[in-house]
């Protein structure tokens, strides 16, 4: 609708241009005729025929005249104005091919130049989808070979009788297979989180710092054996939202910090501020380049093995982890200085409940 709008206006502005020099030209003409024939009747006394003649040269040269200003005028300036989008159409084709046009320059045209740039902007996010599918499907290849490259070793020596079946041997290829399964299950799961209804998932009103209390009760034991000590300050709030994707966010969180935690602390605290809950989770883990501290959440990252560590798992945890909150209209970011890391959730909240019986606890 905006487009047609534009289109619309540019339509506008080239009939008024072009009508304002037709009637340029009449004028011009005729003032000219006018003025050339009262010059050859006051001064020179011309009258009659001689009058007639003169008059009808004089007009068909001003005609000519005002026809070649006019037609020069017009064209150039329809060569100007169509310049650019020959240019916008041109680059259009070779997108659509698959390939990535440059960058259009800027045009004094406002509507072409809010085309242009439209275009570009256009241009750029689908050479960015097209790196990131192209990088999604080199990691999954990656992610992939290792378990089928497993698998096969282990049915071609089982074929060829190089290695007999045991228990042990059945249950690393039953591993190897899990393994893929989860992969392809967490691939489902962040498509659907990254779905453009974002509706579509169930609401219902929750408790979320129960919901967080419950998740810390649960990885107690894992952080027992890691012997880290959890200190919790969460103020009571609900929500609405979708319980299964939120017991999935700190659940993955919880299990990153227990994975990497070099200092034996975390400290982990809800509030309410600006009609958001925000749970901030603190605690020395694991060196994160202060540049790589928003690609952690990028599909199968890792951070380099030769600077810090390397995980185990697909690198997908907290990809999905993103998405889930940004499908609740929240965001979950990373503040950190290469070692102290804070990860804050925030999600819209409805209400606080309770506002100064916060929840402290602390468990080891």
């Amino acid at each position: 609708m905006a487009n047609r709008k534009k289109l619309g206006s540019l339509l506008t502005q080239l009939t008024f241009l072009n009508t304002f020099i037709i009637a340029a030209v009449i004028l011009i003409a005729g003032f000219t005729v006018k003025n050339y024939a009262c010059n050859l009747v006051n001064q020179q006394q011309i009258t009659g025929a001689d009058l007639e003649s003169l008059l009808n040269e004089y007009l068909i040269k001003v005609s000519a005249l005002a026809f070649i200003l006019a037609g020069g005028f017009h064209f150039f300036f329809i060569k100007w104005l169509t310049t650019p989008l020959k240019k916008l159409t041109e680059a259009t084709q070779t997108l659509k091919r698959g390939q990535h046009p440059g960058k259009l320059k800027k045009t004094l045209i406002y509507e072409v130049k809010e085309l242009n740039e439209a275009f570009n902007d256009l241009s750029e996010t689908t050479a960015l989808i097209k790196a990131k599918q192209n990088q999604l499907l080199r990691d999954l290849s990656h992610e992939l070979r290792t378990p089928l490259t497993n698998l096969t070793g282990y049915l071609e020596g089982l074929e060829k009788g190089i290695i007999e079946g045991d228990k042990e041997i059945y249950r690393s290829l039953q591993e190897e297979t899990q393994r893929i399964e989860r992969l392809l299950q967490q691939l489902v799961h962040i498509n659907q989180w990254t779905a453009d209804e974002k509706n579509v998932y169930h609401q219902e009103e929750i408790l979320i710092h129960e919901l967080l209390r419950n998740r810390i009760t649960a990885f107690q034991l894992k952080f027992k054996e890691k012997e880290i000590d959890v200190t919790t300050e969460l103020a009571q709030c609900s929500l609405r939202g979708n319980r299964d994707g939120l017991h999935q966010v700190f659940s993955n969180l919880l299990q990153n910090i227990a994975d990497y935690d070099i200092g034996k602390k975390l400290f982990i605290k809800g509030i309410v501020a600006d009609q958001q809950y925000r749970v901030q989770f603190s605690h020395e883990g694991k060196k994160i380049p202060e540049a790589e501290k928003d690609l952690i959440f990028e599909r199968f990252y890792r951070v380099d093995s030769s600077r810090a560590f390397v995980t185990e798992g697909a690198g997908l945890g907290l990809a999905i982890s993103k998405e889930i909150v940004h499908a609740h209209g929240g965001t979950l970011t990373l503040d950190t200085d290469g070692h102290h890391h804070q990860f804050e959730v925030r999600l819209p909240a409805n209400h606080m409940i309770n506002k100064e019986n916060n929840d402290e606890s602390t468990m080891v």
